[in-house]
């Protein structure tokens, strides 16, 4: 679960603070909300060649089982190979649920004249989207204020995303 915190956004005087971050509404050319959803595909395909591993590790216990391993030395050690298998496949269960159950966040991505940039991702979208609007109608109307508390969720929780268009946009890039 990825951690959050509560931030200030605001626009005064012709800046929009988001947090301790500052852009000023002249150098903002555009703002949008990029939608990040968990690779479910990519937990699904993991998920899957855990269990094919461990399907082959289990008929090589079964193996040795059938070998004749009758002494209590082996037979512990294909308890305990058992176990192991059984502990990794409850594991990989846990991980694929992790993966199935992960919220999507949304990003508010803010262009100016350099690269885009994720300025803060919520689980709310519709609450970005308002952000967005706010922010555009700010750059038109020069008297503009607003100020709203905002559930930022911090660190990395989906991909990078690069929206700008063009010649050399790399679109979505895999962490």
């Amino acid at each position: 679960m990825a951690r959050h915190e509560i931030i200030d956004v605001r626009v005064s005087r012709r800046v929009l603070w988001i947090g301790a971050e500052a852009y000023p509404l002249n150098n903002i050319a555009r703002a949008t909300t990029v939608r990040i959803d968990a690779d479910r595909k990519a937990a699904i395909g993991r998920f899957a060649s855990t269990i094919v591993a461990l399907a082959v590790l289990t008929v090589i216990v079964q193996w040795a089982i059938q070998e004749g391993l009758t002494g209590d030395d082996e037979q512990t050690s294909v308890r305990v190979a058992v176990l192991v298998l059984l502990a990794l496949a409850l594991v990989a269960i846990g991980r694929l649920v992790v993966a199935l159950l992960r919220r999507t966040f949304y990003a508010l991505v803010i262009e100016t004249a350099g690269s885009p940039r994720t300025a803060l991702v919520s689980i709310d979208r519709a609450e970005v989207h308002d952000l967005v609007h706010r922010i555009m109608e700010s750059i038109d109307n020069p008297h503009a204020d607003f100020e709203l508390k905002i559930d930022n969720y911090i660190g990395h929780v989906g991909d990078n995303v690069n929206v700008f268009g063009g010649r050399g946009n790399t679109g979505k890039v895999g962490r």
